[in-house]
This record gives C-alpha cells, sequence and structure tokens, in this order.
C-alpha cells in the first residue's frame, strides 16, 4: 500500500494500521452556503434536507436528528448518496494515481511515461500514457426547498415539505415551518396592487384566490400532520393511523367540521377562547374555496348553501387581501392553540 498512497497531499492521506488508510476531504457546499443530508431510514418521506455548517450547535455535538421522523445519529449519518458517490470517485481517482504511479517505476519509465532500450540500429521506446480521469461531481442538489432558521439553537436549514424538529438541537420547531409558508402568501399578498397596475385586475383577482386556497391546504395539511404525529405517539400502527385520516377526509378544510373531529379525536374544543365574530368570518372565508376551486369562482347554489352569504348566484366571487391576511392570522392562532394542547411538553 506504501506504493499506492502518498501520505499528506490535498486530502490528508494518512496511514492508520498496516492495512489501512484515512482520507479526509470536505463536501462542497451549494451557492448558499448549504449541503444536503439524508435520513437514514428509508421509510422516512421525504428524508432529504439541507443545513448551513457553522450555524446551529456550533460546540462538541453527540448527536443530530431528522426533520422529518427525528431519527437519531452522529452528525455524520446523514450522507446523501450523490456524497458518498463523491468521496468513492475521490478515492478510485487517487487509487488510479497510485497505480500509474506503480506502473511507471515498475517499467522504469521517466517523468513522460517513456524509456529507451537498446541503441544503434536497433532500439525499442517505451511509452505509457494513463487515461483522463473524470472529476469528481459535486454532490449539490438543485431542489426548490424551504429555508428557516431554528429559533432554539439558530441553525440555518432547509427542509423541502412540513418538517418538525431542528437537526441539530432536535426539538419542536413545527409552528416555525407552518408561519414561514403564510409569511410567502403575505408577500405574494403585498404585491397585489403592483401586479393590478402590471397586469389587470383579474390577475391581481386570481393571486389572492390563490392565496385562498393555498391558506387552507396548509391548515389542513398542518392539522393532518399534527394528527398523524399523535396517533402515533398513542401507539397507533401506520395502518391504523391512515384508516382514521381517510375516514377524516378532507374535513379540515371546514372550520366547523374539523372543530367536530378534534373534539371526537382528542377531546380538545378547538374553537373556546374565540370570538363568535371572527370563527364565523374565518368559516365564510373558507367557504369561498369551493366555487374558486371548482366552479372558476362563480358563486353557485352549494356555495350560498355553506355560506348562508347574501352573495349573488352566477357572480365572482369576492375576497380581498385583507380579508386572506385576517384569515392567516386566525389560522395561525388555531394551529398554535391545537399544537399546544395536543403537544404540551414540546409548547412550552
Amino acid at each position: 500500500m506504501d506504493s499506492i498512497f502518498d501520505e499528506g497531499g490535498p486530502y490528508h492521506i494518512e496511514r492508520i494500521s498496516p492495512d489501512k488508510i484515512s482520507m479526509q476531504t470536505s463536501i462542497p457546499a451549494d451557492p448558499d452556503g448549504f449541503i444536503g443530508r439524508n435520513c437514514p431510514d428509508s421509510a422516512c418521506s421525504p428524508g432529504y434536507f439541507k443545513i448551513k455548517l457553522g450555524t446551529g450547535i456550533t460546540g462538541i455535538q453527540l448527536k443530530a436528528y431528522c426533520p422529518y421522523c427525528r431519527r437519531e445519529e452522529a452528525p455524520n449519518g446523514f450522507f446523501t448518496e450523490a456524497q458518498i458517490d463523491y468521496a468513492k470517485q475521490i478515492i478510485v481517482n487517487e487509487v488510479a494515481k497510485g497505480i500509474n504511479k506503480m506502473f511507471q517505476n515498475a517499467l522504469d519509465l521517466d517523468s513522460s511515461g517513456s524509456k529507451h532500450l537498446g541503441g544503434g540500429m536497433f532500439s525499442v521506446e517505451l511509452n505509457y500514457k494513463p487515461g483522463n480521469l473524470p472529476s469528481p461531481v459535486p454532490p449539490i442538489e438543485g431542489i426548490l426547498r424551504r429555508d428557516l432558521v431554528c429559533p432554539n439553537c439558530g441553525l440555518e436549514h432547509a427542509v423541502f415539505g412540513l418538517a418538525t424538529w431542528c437537526p441539530d438541537c432536535g426539538k419542536d420547531i413545527f409552528l416555525t415551518h407552518v408561519i414561514k409558508e403564510f409569511e410567502v402568501i403575505q408577500k405574494m399578498l403585498g404585491d397585489n396592487t403592483r401586479r393590478q397596475d402590471l397586469l389587470g385586475a383579474r390577475v391581481a383577482a386570481r393571486d389572492i384566490e390563490n392565496a385562498l386556497e393555498d391558506v387552507v391546504s396548509i391548515y389542513e395539511a398542518a392539522m393532518r400532520t399534527m394528527t398523524r404525529r399523535k396517533m402515533g405517539e398513542a401507539g397507533l400502527s401506520d395502518e391504523q393511523i391512515e384508516d382514521k385520516l381517510k375516514k377524516i377526509g378532507n374535513k379540515y378544510q371546514n372550520i366547523e367540521l374539523a372543530r367536530k373531529v378534534i373534539e371526537d379525536e382528542f377531546d380538545i374544543k378547538l374553537l373556546e377562547g374565540f370570538e363568535v365574530n371572527q370563527v364565523e368570518a374565518l368559516r365564510v372565508t373558507f367557504e369561498k374555496r369551493h366555487p374558486i376551486t371548482h366552479n372558476l369562482g362563480i358563486i353557485d347554489r352549494k356555495y350560498l348553501e355553506k355560506a348562508r352569504s347574501g352573495e349573488l348566484k352566477g357572480r365572482d366571487v369576492k375576497v380581498s387581501p385583507k380579508e386572506m391576511t385576517d384569515a392567516m392570522a386566525l389560522v395561525i392562532q388555531l394551529l398554535q392553540r391545537f399544537h399546544s394542547l395536543i403537544f404540551p411538553d414540546t409548547s412550552k
């Protein structure tokens, strides 16, 4: 092995036993300074996330966590397949370089890879030209991500879906993820006037309608995620949880039906403490999603029956930026209340 590897060099090659060597290399970060991580549990979905080194826990760290399933591993236990392939490419290249060097030495070739044998009328020239080695491909995955900072330890990281746990300190930061989603919608609403001036009233109206659909979807996804987690903590199997969620269906898209589900499943009065007029306004706003999603925004009989409003059938349903801002504020309060009641130990 001495004749294959030269100790030192850019990869800090070092012999650690007669038949073992160690090599070191850093994993390249993406243009924003993040490096990929992947949960070692193949059943974890999506499993992939990113962190920014130098943020979060900067002292001795014995454990790191998957932000989706909270699996614990040593900090170096979350390498991605692309990173492992990158390291393997480096090793293969170093082995190939060492073998090329051994071959040149065995044939006593000069620095140009040549050797002359004989002289006079008869001579032989040996030439050895090793093939070009492929450059290791940096493991930088270009995937749309959600960036945020842990409010507890300060870790800058990115996830690819709603996550729950900080990868460094392991604390529950689910609501931080959820609020981050609403902040994106609020930025879109803040640009509504400019969009109307630039692209017209219909485009601006569609932006608000899309914002409503997103708010309802986030609320439903957050409620289902917390419901699934609580059922898992209660000892239900994955099959039992999925069966219950199937029965719940899309009830979390409706304020009143969501209230009943939470009360039946967890004996929690979700709307307790909220003003009746606030809840009623949110209920009506959520009902506007039906004609927007299923009827091109045109008011129909089904909507009028559920919303119990004085609007006229056949007209466009109206949603204002202020209505959406008020709805988001109340939705966040509802999610915070549910989270604090269902996970009291992590909400302190």
